[in-house]
């Protein structure tokens, strides 16, 4: 008897930890594009203001962040002499394996490689911006569906996982 009460304890733990990383997907994916955006952000800022090459503004906004491979990337792919536009859109494209960004944030972000490769820094900003404002909207989006998704994935979870138990015994 013991031993059927702490198997259905553990899937139904199962199950509720299942919904609950479900539940999380939106809040790692917002959580990534803020960070995006802010290093953004950071690199426009340093090339407009601080008046230096890409590479430099690059190494500068990453100095006080924590380890982010997609930004590495486009480092290292710099420093092997490519072009800010490749070097910007192979590294988000092998990210979307990586990451919880979609495809068409993937997409939409890596299109920033284009207007850095420019020599124009209103062009440059004008990428920026709208990067940002679809990080922004993108946001947004994710924190309103998350309220309703959160509880639902969580509810659906605990509720399959007492369906298998009162299947199995």
């Amino acid at each position: 008897m013991a031993g059927k009460i702490i198997g259905a304890v553990m899937i139904i733990a199962a199950c509720a930890g299942f919904g609950y990383r479900l539940s999380l997907k939106g809040a790692i994916r917002r959580d990534e594009l803020t960070c995006i955006k802010n290093i953004i952000s950071n690199i426009m800022s340093n090339l407009e203001f601080g008046r230096m090459t890409f590479e430099e503004a690059m190494v500068q906004a990453l100095e006080n962040i924590e380890e982010n491979e997609i930004f590495d990337a486009v480092l290292k792919s710099l420093r092997n002499n490519n072009s800010i536009r490749n070097a910007w859109r192979f590294a988000f494209s092998d990210a979307k394996e990586s990451t919880y960004l979609t495809k068409e944030d993937s997409d939409n972000i890596s299109r920033l490689g284009e207007g850095f490769s420019s020599g124009d820094l209103t062009l440059q900003k004008k990428y920026c911006d709208n990067i940002i404002k679809y990080i922004d909207f993108q946001c947004d989006a994710i924190a309103q569906r998350s309220i309703k998704e959160n509880k639902l994935y969580r509810s659906v979870s605990i509720t399959i996982g007492i369906f298998i138990v009162v299947l199995l015994i």
